[in-house]
């Protein structure tokens, strides 16, 4: 098993989100405009923007599974490194590279649930999840050496070939689900690049009861995707390659 470093010179990370799913009638509607007068006393520069699927009826949504969770309103400043995102039944959190820290990061997540449980608007949580999006530039894609991932069709191992899969792997009381796409082309701040995207969203089993049992699951959801993606997921060779301090 890997060590864990506790931070990477070369971090491959894009974009850390936690989500929470809600089913709450008029939350969708009503979040933004809150949101946006709290944060709006932190970050000056703050701007409301509205999504095009903003313009398609909750009604229809609901019944398509690509679009139950779709934002339709982001909230982002120039000040500000993170971005705020709100749909008829879910609210993000998004941090973009350059990534602060989880320390910083749960800090803004915990201020979020504040805001959210003292609104009233949701009485009750929903299912919360932990998000990290990865592109892998050790090797020119497609390649998944870097990887502790064997595949193959029948004799056939599949190495150097173009891949896009999704898996949802048990972890005790978590369950991770993981998609591995290459090649694939990102655009960044600095331009666009290519690689291997390795996206890998954590959650309970179990939906917490109450919202101090979600801010308590937070460390969980954590520390399980951090081990997985060390532990489990990059080879040693890939981990010394971004350079590791531990």
């Amino acid at each position: 098993m890997n060590t864990i470093p506790k931070r990477l010179g070369k971090d491959p990370l894009i974009e850390a989100l936690w989500q929470m799913q809600f089913d709450s009638p008029n939350a969708g509607d009503a979040l933004p405009g809150l949101l946006y007068a709290k944060l709006r006393q932190q970050y000056p520069s703050l701007q409301l923007h509205r999504l095009p699927t903003a313009e398609i009826p909750a009604a229809v949504a609901q019944f398509d599974p690509n679009l139950r969770l779709a934002a339709k309103v982001r909230l982002e400043a120039t000040d500000a490194p993170f971005l705020w995102q709100v749909g008829d039944r879910v609210v993000t959190l998004n941090c973009r590279k350059p990534y602060v820290g989880w320390r910083h990061f749960k800090t803004a997540i915990l201020d979020l649930i504040q805001t959210i449980e003292g609104s009233g608007l949701l009485p009750r949580p929903s299912r919360h999840s932990l998000r990290y999006i990865n592109l892998l530039t050790l090797d020119s894609p497609p390649d998944i050496s870097v990887l502790q991932l064997t595949l193959q069709i029948g004799a056939r191992a599949i190495v150097k070939l173009p891949l896009q899969m999704r898996v949802e792997l048990p972890d005790a009381a978590y369950v991770h689900v993981i998609q591995i796409a290459t090649p694939a082309r990102v655009r960044l701040p600095e331009g666009i690049h290519e690689g291997n995207v390795v996206d890998i969203e954590t959650q309970n089993v179990d939906a917490p009861g109450s919202w101090d049992e979600v801010r308590y699951q937070l460390e969980g959801l954590h520390e399980r995707s951090k081990q997985l993606f060390f532990a489990q997921l990059l080879t040693p060779q890939a981990i010394q390659a971004l350079d590791p301090e531990y």
